[in-house]
């Protein structure tokens, strides 16, 4: 049986190799035959796209005529170049050597006409012209005659591929029915031997699946396979009878564990909850947002539209505060932060302050770190103007230039000694103070910068300029790029 089986298997393997390597010989062939048809209808083309750019070029003396004149005159004489040209019985070698030629000479000729064109002779570039168009006319006829014996060749070679593949087919199917007999005669007869104790386990199988594992022991005459699965099955039912019987014991022990883990659990989620309802107890800066944004809304039904404005302001001014240092903004986002505050400035004080923004549509969408604008602005109100009485003024301007973005706040305060301005590009000397919304001072700004866009030198960060009596002007030189979110600098 064993035999008979390794015939037919060998049978049926040559069957398919013979098969794989024929249909393999014959789909190279064809798409040998095949690709030398695409490269000839390419040939073909590029003869034609010739002769049109010449003809372009003659009666227009176009410079895109004559650029694509050059280029296909490039892409024919490698294809030239690119032919056999060493003798050869062949006639497809033969015809293929003789269209380099008349390719070699027809650019030959575009050439001369292209020229006597150039140099304003009309005679001599029409002969050249008509003799580029003979020669063309000759290539063209070769080609299309190679064209046609290809496609007949292809044609021969496609019915041999499909007449061998048919034979092919006929012998797979009248061996496969040959397989499929003997199949049913080999079930036929092993299915008598195995059946019985497969029916015997498969009845022991059921009785465990009901709970009963007091089976009697399956006894197979046989010394196969069956045999050793019949022996196996056995130890296995005693082998889960011993273990359901220790899994009962264990699930007692299980159980009084479980109990005393409740109890703990129990004494565990009271603790949570009393954390829970002391944490709940707690004023945070949400419940305060949220507070804000109700007397906006109450003050607006109210009609109160000044007051309502004014919390609604104060409310995005917190609300902005309450952002991770480390998350990216928009230059846009930060200065309708800045705004916002300037807003709550002027109802505190009128007129004494007036605040104007130049902002470049190309950088409003850029990304910078949180918070790095509002400080400087603080500082000029608090350093700069907080002591004016009228005319105060604040400008902030964010422009684009090429590879950088700058921020500039400039106010017509107070002003400062060259000295403080020393004190605060320094940075070891003093921190510098912290605004009264952020809590961040200029110092801070400047770390986080250098920080963040790797940069060393406090310079390349910031420039100041004040004059005391006069006014600051604080620069921001922010590079662009794009945001990279660094853990842990200083906030």
């Amino acid at each position: 049986m064993i035999l008979a089986i390794l015939v037919i298997t060998a049978v049926f393997g040559a069957t398919n190799i013979y098969s794989y390597i024929n249909g393999k010989e014959g789909l190279e062939k064809f798409s040998h035959i095949i690709d030398e048809y695409v490269y000839l209808n390419e040939l073909g083309e590029d003869i034609i796209t010739l002769e049109t750019e010449v003809e372009k070029y003659l009666s227009s003396k176009s410079s895109a005529a004559l650029l694509n004149y050059y280029n296909i005159h490039s892409k024919l004489s490698e294809k030239a170049k690119a032919i056999s040209r060493d003798n050869s019985f062949s006639e497809y070698d033969t015809m293929m050597k003789d269209i380099s030629y008349m390719i070699d000479e027809m650019l030959k000729e575009a050439d001369e006409a292209i020229n006597a064109k150039r140099g304003r002779s009309s005679s001599e570039y029409n002969n050249h012209f008509i003799r580029t168009y003979k020669i063309s006319e000759y290539i063209k006829f070769y080609v299309n005659n190679l064209l046609n014996n290809k496609l007949k060749t292809g044609s021969i070679e496609y019915e041999v591929i499909s007449s061998n593949q048919e034979r092919i087919n006929v012998f797979n199917i009248l061996f496969i029915v040959m397989v499929i007999v003997f199949s049913i005669i080999t079930a036929v007869v092993f299915t008598y031997k195995i059946t019985q104790p497969i029916i015997d386990l498969s009845n022991a199988a059921e009785q465990i699946s009901k709970g009963n594992y007091d089976i009697e022991h399956i006894n197979v005459e046989t010394h196969d396979e069956l045999k050793t699965l019949a022996t196996g099955f056995t130890k296995m039912a005693d082998s889960i009878k011993l273990h359901i019987e220790g899994i009962k014991t264990q699930a007692e022990t299980e159980k009084r564990l479980k109990e005393q883990e409740m109890q703990n659990l129990k004494m565990k989620n009271l603790l949570k909850d009393a954390e829970l309802k002391s944490l709940q107890s707690q004023i945070n800066p949400h419940f305060l947002f949220n507070t804000l944004n109700a007397a906006s809304q109450l003050s607006a039904m109210e009609g109160a539209d000044r007051s309502s404005e004014f919390i609604l302001k104060a409310a995005e001014l917190f609300r902005y505060s309450l952002r991770k240092l480390e998350e990216p903004v928009t230059i846009m986002e930060e200065v309708n932060n800045v705004s916002a505050y300037m807003y709550i400035l002027k109802t505190r004080f009128g007129d004494r302050i007036s605040f104007s923004v130049d902002v470049d549509e190309s950088v409003k969408e850029q990304k910078i770190p949180c918070t790095i604008i509002q400080p400087i602005v603080e500082n000029a109100y608090i350093h700069g103007l907080e002591e004016i009485e009228e005319h105060g003024e604040i400008l902030l301007k964010v422009k684009d230039y090429n590879d950088t973005i700058e921020v500039t706040v400039k106010d017509n305060g107070a002003g400062m000694e060259k000295d403080k301005v020393m004190e605060i590009l320094n940075p070891s000397g003093d921190k510098g103070s912290s605004g009264h919304v952020t809590g961040i001072g200029t110092q801070n700004v400047i770390d986080r910068l250098k920080l963040f866009y790797g940069i060393s030198d406090t310079e390349d960060i910031i420039h100041i300029e004040s004059q005391k009596g006069v006014g600051t002007s604080v620069t921001l030189k922010i590079p662009k790029g794009n945001f990279t979110n660094i853990k842990g600098y200083g906030v």
